[in-house]
């Protein structure tokens, strides 16, 4: 499987600079599984296609987003629960559906008005 979008479109598009260009083909791999996923495998048809500019950008987009949430997912990403500072210790809360939402809500954020997400998406978690 192919990623919906590759680490030049990342720098230069997206503008991203979290992900170290190494990593970025697994975690493009991930994030665009993730959005066949939501979208009930509607996206490589539209890619494939190559007629729709606008929408295909909206993927890559949200192909960059998502894959920088698996980065920080993947990091320990989650909010801080508790830090000491004597022998620095630090406790991150990653709730169960938390890493899943903020997967969800980088999604949507790109594709949200595209009708490209399957209808049950919250339902899926």
């Amino acid at each position: 499987m192919a990623a919906y979008a590759d680490f030049a479109y990342y720098t230069g598009v997206y503008l991203g600079a979290a992900i170290a260009q190494a990593d970025f083909p697994r975690l493009a791999r991930q994030a665009s599984a993730f959005l066949d996923a939501l979208s009930k495998d509607s996206l490589a048809a539209i890619v494939t296609a190559a007629t729709d500019t606008a929408t295909i950008d909206k993927i890559k987009m949200a192909t960059c987003a998502v894959a920088e949430e698996y980065q920080e997912i993947e990091q320990g990403g989650g909010e801080v629960q508790s830090e000491r500072v004597g022998s620095h210790a630090v406790t991150y809360n990653v709730a169960a559906g938390k890493p899943r939402a903020k997967l969800l809500d980088a999604a949507r954020l790109y594709l949200a008005r595209t009708g490209l997400l399957y209808q049950g998406v919250d339902e899926i978690e």
